[in-house]
């Protein structure tokens, strides 16, 4: 497994590429109010471009908008002195790393509609993908608190949710993707992620996968499976996950959408779900479906998930 440290939390040499591209994504959700929130910067450092997004969806929009809100800022130029681990953009989005790799304080406001605050504190190590050669990907998993005043009322955030990393060459011309990332938790004892991505012929590939089965112990997953249910537009409806974890126990997770946002992304096109999962033994988990696709191929192949 890649070795990460503390120098992870920071931006990453680009090397003058001008599609190198990196993130910092944060995520959040209610429940009880089927609320999900993302804070979203993307930094192009050869360019000295950034944007930033912030996206609060809930049960009854799919559109941005018709969601409670959503701000997409693009375009901004990079602080000459910004530290990734520190930062305050003048749109009113911050980021403070209190631990390497595992403690954080986000921020966002605009006034008179969105004041958020939030604490994350991971319940496992970052868990590295790819990393290697200067580029990589981290999932992370953490008890997710704080607060949302949205539009004047007023939200308490106390959730298990999931942060990730990517720093890597983002290609605008890429046409083949197509992406399956799933995760959920019961407590910080329970949680999993499930990430696959689909080859041209239809078959999947395991980008990497994770169950906990306890505070401190979780497995490696393999052989993952998923499948999912899609209403006459082609959007989700449910996701069925299998895998087989490291010691040869199934894992499986049936997921019912109960809000759901369509995010245009660089350069992507995304189904941002939020999800409530139940486990194989009943247990019910809280968490996400991201359905990412290439926009040219989901062109090209939602004739065909629509009508089986």
């Amino acid at each position: 497994m890649a070795i990460l440290g503390p120098d992870d939390d920071c931006l990453h040499d680009s090397g003058g590429d001008p599609t190198w591209a990196e993130t910092a994504w944060f995520a959040a959700q209610i429940p009880e109010r089927r609320l999900g929130i993302w804070t979203y910067p993307l930094f192009r450092q050869a360019l000295g471009v950034m944007s930033f997004s912030v996206y609060i969806w809930g049960p009854d929009a799919r559109e941005l908008w018709q969601q409670p809100y959503y701000r997409l800022y693009w375009h901004q130029p990079i602080p000459a002195d910004l530290d990734l681990r520190d930062f305050e953009i003048d749109a009113g989005l911050s980021y403070k790393m209190l631990e390497p790799l595992q403690t954080y304080e986000i921020a966002y406001r605009d006034e008179g509609s969105v004041d958020l605050s939030m604490r994350f504190e991971g319940i496992q190590p970052a868990q590295p993908l790819g990393v290697e050669d200067g580029h990589g990907h981290i999932d992370q998993l953490g008890r997710v608190t704080g607060s949302l005043v949205l539009h004047g009322e007023h939200f308490e955030i106390d959730c298990i949710e999931m942060r990730d990393r990517t720093w890597s060459p983002r290609r605008e011309r890429r046409e083949r993707t197509r992406l399956g990332y799933s995760y959920g938790a019961v407590d910080a004892g329970s949680a999993f992620l499930h990430a696959s991505a689909f080859r041209e012929d239809g078959d999947q590939r395991a980008l990497g996968g994770f169950v906990i089965v306890a505070p401190g112990e979780q497995r490696e997953l393999r052989d993952l499976r998923r499948e999912v249910d899609r209403d006459a537009d082609g959007r989700p409806v449910r996701v069925h996950l299998s895998a087989i974890d490291e010691e040869g126990q199934p894992f499986a997770a049936e997921g019912e959408i109960v809000s759901q946002m369509a995010m245009n992304t660089s350069p992507y096109f995304v189904w941002v779900s939020q999800v409530r999962w139940q486990l194989a033994d009943g247990r019910i988990a809280w968490g996400e479906d991201q359905d990412t696709w290439s926009p040219g191929r989901l062109r090209r192949d939602l004739p065909r998930l629509v009508s089986v």
